[in-house]
């Protein structure tokens, strides 16, 4: 029961510590610079005192004491965001006043990205007798308000050539402003384009772009170049602007801003099969299917078959006209080939030129073109007809003039 009465009155006492040989009290804060921006070193210059109750004024005045302040973040943002560069401070008057008072400059260093909004401190003080601490901590805290953001690097527009960005596009003009609204200038900026799968750079730089100083309140058009992949899906897309950049003090940031991209739907048409053989020396027909495996209606789709001047072929019409065609659908090319008779015995290849308009009811009056296969088959030679009927003929007058002497003799 002692020992429980005992450890009681050791908590009271703790607890009780602070009160009786006093506390710490605020009574003045100024920052230089008045209005702080992120990436400002800010002095913070703090009057306070400590509140001793009767009984504890000797401590005052007195060279056997000390009363010793210290400055620290009390809040997550200020611990991530705020650099302590002179926590003890420095005692503005060289010494403290009888009565107590204590004048103390304080640094911090504001990151350049850190947001505006409250900053939460604690100065915490403690009585030293000879060095060595003879109370508890006492602390009072506050807050620092960061009004403006330093550095704030941003995409301010951007623009498409085409406007239009459609499945299959190449080099695809995006021009982008990168504008700094921060009370900061911002140095060795350089902007990586981030991109996601169906989309690509058009040129071996992978779309990393150096672009030097960017000054407070200043803006720099850079110009990308980007590639769609020709089955890419139609929908919105995100890219994303990579910065890296310092401040005038060279600490180094990165920061990242996503762009959402639009992909419109087209058609994209594409051979499904074809289907054609032949003799050598004999004409035939080659069948071409071919489909639409874009998310927009092809129309006024014509297909062109080309042929190479050493190939021996003729054709007596080089196009077929399909009409249009359906997402997902098909639409057959049908073309009579005229194999010479040295042809060889292979397969042929020969080149398609397709053609199609956009879907005019979603306001696509693009052309698109399309260079596409098929082959053709030379699986023999034809029977030589002339020299065929020709020898049908000669055995048709043999057999005549045999019967005739046949009857002569029998006459």
């Amino acid at each position: 029961m002692k020992k429980t009465i005992n450890l009681i009155f050791v908590m009271l006492l703790v607890l009780v510590l602070p009160v009786v040989l006093g506390r710490l009290e605020l009574d003045d804060i100024h920052y230089d610079p008045a209005i702080i921006s992120s990436g400002d070193e800010v002095d913070i210059i703090i009057q306070y005192h400590n509140e001793g109750v009767p009984g504890t004024e000797d401590k005052v005045g007195n060279k056997d004491y000390t009363f010793k302040a210290t400055l620290e973040p009390d809040d997550d943002l200020t611990k991530e965001y705020v650099t302590m560069e002179d926590s003890e401070g420095d005692d503005l008057q060289g010494r403290i006043f009888t009565s107590g008072y204590y004048n103390k400059v304080f640094r911090v260093k504001v990151h350049q990205n850190a947001p505006a909004g409250s900053y939460e401190f604690k100065l915490t003080g403690r009585w030293y007798e000879n060095n060595k601490p003879v109370d508890v901590y006492q602390y009072v805290r506050f807050k620092m308000s960061v009004k403006k953001q330093g550095i704030i690097l941003d995409i301010s527009n951007i623009e498409t050539v085409p406007a239009e960005v459609r499945p299959g596009d190449n080099f695809i003009k995006l021009k982008t402003l990168v504008e700094n609204v921060g009370e900061k200038d911002a140095k060795s900026v350089e902007v990586r384009l981030n991109l996601p799968e169906g989309l690509k750079s058009s040129y071996t730089n992978n779309n990393r772009i150096w672009a030097g100083k960017v000054n407070s309140f200043e803006s720099k058009e850079l110009t990308f170049f980007v590639d769609v992949d020709d089955n890419l899906p139609a929908g919105v897309y995100d890219i994303k602007y990579d910065f890296d950049y310092m401040d005038v003090d060279n600490n180094k940031y990165m920061k990242s801003r996503t762009i959402p991209f639009l992909v419109k739907p087209r058609p994209y048409l594409v051979v499904e099969s074809y289907n054609g053989s032949g003799f050598a020396g004999e004409s035939s027909k080659l069948y071409v299917k071919i489909k639409n495996t874009g998310s927009e209606s092809a129309e006024a789709v014509d297909v062109r078959l080309i042929k190479q001047n050493s190939q021996p072929f003729e054709l007596d019409v080089r196009s077929d006209y399909i009409g249009e065609i359906e997402p997902g659908e098909s639409g057959l090319a049908v073309f009579n080939i005229k194999a010479n008779s040295d042809a060889e015995i292979k397969e042929h290849d020969f080149k398609l030129l397709i053609r199609s308009k956009g879907d005019s009811d979603e306001g696509d009056d693009n052309i698109y073109t399309y260079d596409r296969k098929a082959k053709y088959v030379i699986t023999g030679v034809a029977d030589n007809k002339l020299m065929k009927y020709g020898l049908i003929g000669a055995g048709v007058v043999v057999v005549i003039i045999i019967v005739n002497l046949f009857w002569r003799k029998k006459k």
